[in-house]
């Protein structure tokens, strides 16, 4: 299974199964040997201007466009070697619901509580894609 990130373009062909305008965001998550050295080259090659946040260990992510992050993880030699592009949804469950109602599989929740909602799955094209949801904030007090 591929290393969690937070935070995969393929679901044009949903239209039947999904609004205009289906995700929030999206996450393009690239595995890197090295961390350190590809957050350095990215830096330059965005910008210094660039939003860079590093949501958990082992992940740094670059807003690269409005509603667009560009996320490296570090991969270990088990993990397949190709990018992911992730779907920010609202909701997990009604996104999967609507997905498997059009026959599609889109992997198991898994919950990372009070980080992230995530789902990892391929199309039939062995592309790895996947869902995420961000914890709803709740009252403030």
């Amino acid at each position: 299974m591929r290393l969690l990130t937070l935070s995969s373009l393929a679901f044009f062909a949903l239209t039947s199964v999904a609004r205009a305008d289906p995700f929030q965001e999206i996450t393009v998550g690239v595995p890197v040997p090295s961390l350190s050295e590809a957050e350095r080259w990215y830096a330059k090659f965005f910008g210094t201007d660039t939003e860079v946040i590093r949501p958990a260990p082992g992940v740094v992510e670059f807003k690269v466009a409005p509603g667009v992050w560009f996320q490296l993880f570090e991969a270990d030699a088990q993990q397949s070697q190709g990018a992911v592009v992730r779907y920010q949804v609202d909701d997990m469950a009604a996104a999967q619901t609507a997905r498997a109602d059009a026959g599609i599989t889109t992997g198991e929740a898994i919950e990372i509580p009070g980080v992230v909602t995530y789902s990892e799955f391929s199309d039939p094209f062995g592309n790895a894609l996947g869902f995420y949801a961000l914890p709803k904030a709740g009252p403030q007090q």
